[in-house]
């Protein structure tokens, strides 16, 4: 990523922004004091601006960066101290980005008159109408399915959140809506179905994607989620992606062929750990081997997923233990890291120490990618001797998702296909800018390079869920 597009809270480990209105006295001059206290207390200042000007006061507005509600409590109390400054209020800006929701849909076609109506709407509406009932293939030119994916959830895997339900995972939803519109310009609409069972929500989704161009199942929990994917997948005649499966290993094999060009490894000679055997993991497995990749071992809470296994197994468990873990190793993340080449995490927080990473092949490759808090942070891992080390937030599914879906729209294919998401990861990795790790998410071009890999691989091909 380029440095212009590195996020500010990125770049100071402090993800949370607020905006101080402070009120001074119209002679006194706090600023001094007041960074300083700040600064004291922890916190980052971005901008301190002038607000207005009142009769006896000054008002300044000032955005910092914080750790958390802890650090912005130590703000507070470190302002109080400022003499002649008092706190007017706080603004927590994730809260007001969402004020009255991050998306919406609006009008395509103006309506300055009654003449505009009467054409948009009823009557001549029903021209439209009647068009599309004799040839229903129509409602690709004359509606807007042929641009339109369900962001289809129900709350069990909100973020690092976990289960908090489907209208608290609302945000979410909208905040990816807002990514597909402006990056590749697709209207998307959150769906939010309202139970834990698989198959009534299958049977819900199928009922309700006639009004869809495609879906993308976004933050459902394994191994539901596979059913509910699969099933989907089978049962409809549009692409169907689940983003943590798919997006993730899509750009974890981008983010490895990144890697592999930096430290001349070979894909077909790699062993892998993976820690976190739920829908990421067991997608980005299944993505390695396809690439390629010799061998794959996975952990869960329990430990490595192996043959023969009891202990918190379940189906997918165990096809997946048929599948990876060539030489059927047991026992602990630690033992499945040994002597590997590369690691990638999407599992739990600071579960994997600088030695682990020192028991690992020379100049591993690292990718912790747990969220908001990785498996072990970048700096930790370069120190233990990692060649390339990564974690989610250099590492995001927005790459490589919003292309996927603008690609399969726009050439019309029924499904999204391994080979679409392969060659969506080699694009990203091919227009890596010299001296960076992955492309530059804010760079249009990055999502019209990944359109374009996923057309020209389209076709006959393997579907991404059996």
């Amino acid at each position: 990523m380029t440095r212009q597009g590195i996020a500010l809270q990125d770049r100071f480990n402090r993800p949370l922004m607020f905006v101080l209105r402070l009120a001074a006295a119209v002679d006194a001059d706090p600023k001094g004091a007041l960074i300083a206290a700040v600064r004291q207390a922890g916190a980052r200042i971005v901008e301190l601006t002038l607000a207005d000007v009142a009769d006896n006061d000054v008002l300044m507005d000032m955005t910092l960066l914080t750790t958390g509600d802890e650090q912005l409590a130590a703000v507070r109390q470190a302002v109080a101290t400022v003499a002649g400054v008092r706190l007017v209020n706080i603004t927590d800006c994730a809260l007001e980005s969402h004020r009255g929701g991050a998306c919406q849909m609006v009008s395509r076609s103006p309506i300055a008159s009654n003449t505009d109506l009467r054409v948009v709407y009823t009557p001549g509406v029903a021209r439209v109408c009647r068009a599309i009932q004799k040839d229903p293939a129509l409602a690709r030119t004359y509606t807007n399915v042929a641009n339109k994916v369900a962001i289809v959830t129900n709350g069990t895997a909100i973020l690092g959140l976990g289960d908090i339900g489907p209208l608290a995972g609302l945000p979410v939803m909208e905040g990816k809506a807002a990514i597909f519109w402006e990056f590749v310009k697709i209207s998307a609409e959150p769906v939010l179905i309202n139970t834990k069972d698989p198959d009534e929500f299958v049977n819900i989704m199928e009922k309700l994607a006639i009004g869809f161009g495609a879906i993308q199942v976004e933050d459902v929990a394994a191994p539901e989620c596979f059913q509910i994917t699969r099933e989907l997948d089978r049962r409809l005649p549009i692409p169907v992606m689940h983003d943590d499966q798919h997006g993730t290993a899509t750009i974890c094999l981008a983010g490895l062929f990144s890697a592999l060009r930096k430290t001349g490894k070979k894909m077909h000679e790699l062993t892998v750990a993976i820690s976190g055997a739920g829908a990421a993991g067991t997608a980005i497995a299944d993505m390695l081997y396809t690439a390629g990749v010799a061998d794959v071992v996975l952990t869960d809470s329990v430990g490595v997923i192996h043959r023969g296994r009891t202990q918190r197994m379940n189906a997918d468990k165990h096809a997946l233990a048929e599948r990876t873990n060539r030489d059927n190793i047991q026992g602990t993340l630690a033992d499945a890291m040994k002597g590997r080449q590369v690691f990638i995490g999407v599992s739990q927080p600071n579960i994997v120490t600088k030695d682990m990473v020192r028991s690992m092949a020379k100049d591993p490759i690292v990718f912790a990618l747990a969220n908001p808090v990785s498996e072990i942070t970048v700096s930790d891992a370069y120190e233990a001797g990692a060649a390339v080390a990564a974690d989610g937030r250099m590492m995001n599914n927005a790459l490589a998702y919003p292309g996927i879906f603008r690609g399969a729209l726009d050439c019309g294919t029924t499904i999204i296909t391994v080979e679409m998401c392969l060659a969506a990861a080699s694009a990203l990795a091919d227009i890596v800018p010299a001296g960076e790790f992955l492309p530059d998410m804010m760079d249009p071009r990055t999502h019209q390079t990944v359109t374009e890999a996923v057309i020209a691989a389209a076709g006959p091909g393997t579907a991404l869920v059996k």
